[in-house]
């Protein structure tokens, strides 16, 4: 991008409480979820690239095929989603002029997508970029530094989106719905798949 730093943010701190075992080290055609999602941000060249591990993070971290990530680790993940997103924050450069949270369970983001939300980013005075699918706000959302005050003062599993409301904000529409699905389950899980078998 022109003129701009923009650092991904990757969130693979969460526990997979519901499915059982650990998210992040799920399959996604041949690669685990979090190499894939490492991969897309690499891709679009989102530098520098930082993954926020905490539960299982000797499983995560040992997986970690892309040695040029900064791995940084929240032992405080049991205490919500803000503290994954602080840590990723106190990472950044000081040469970061914004940077994009990306999670470790969407590895259906596609590099198109973080593509026209960087190019949003750079062609309008905006704070904040979100992707909206329909009426639904979701990840993945971009941030400028003004925002960092407010999002270190996040408390609990509230993320990103409370922010929304205080900033300036431009949204890029994305058509596919498939980006919704998650895999907090295993039914979830085959869902997904089953949504991408035939890309």
């Amino acid at each position: 991008m022109k003129n701009e730093n923009i650092a991904g943010i990757i969130l693979a701190g969460g526990s997979s409480k519901r499915l059982g075992r650990p998210k992040q080290l799920l399959d996604w055609f041949g690669k685990s979820f979090i190499n894939q999602v490492i991969k897309v941000a690499i891709n679009v060249n989102l530098n520098p690239v930082i993954v926020v591990t905490g539960a299982c993070y000797q499983e995560v971290e040992k997986n970690i095929e892309n040695k040029n990530v900064i791995i940084t680790r929240n032992l405080n993940w049991q205490s919500g989603q803000s503290s994954s997103i602080k840590k990723g924050i106190i990472a950044l450069s000081s040469k970061s002029q914004a940077f994009l949270f990306l999670l470790c369970d969407q590895p259906q983001v596609p590099e198109e997508l973080i593509t026209e939300i960087m190019k949003k980013s750079s062609s309008e005075d905006a704070e904040i970029v979100t992707t909206r699918v329909g009426n639904k706000t979701c990840p993945p959302i971009l941030f400028k530094p003004n925002c960092i005050s407010e999002l270190l003062a996040l408390e609990g599993d509230k993320g990103g989106k409370e922010l929304i409301d205080k900033f300036k904000t431009a949204t890029v529409d994305w058509e596919d719905r498939r980006i919704l699905l998650d895999s907090d389950t295993n039914d979830d899980y085959r869902k997904l798949i089953k949504a991408y078998e035939n890309k």
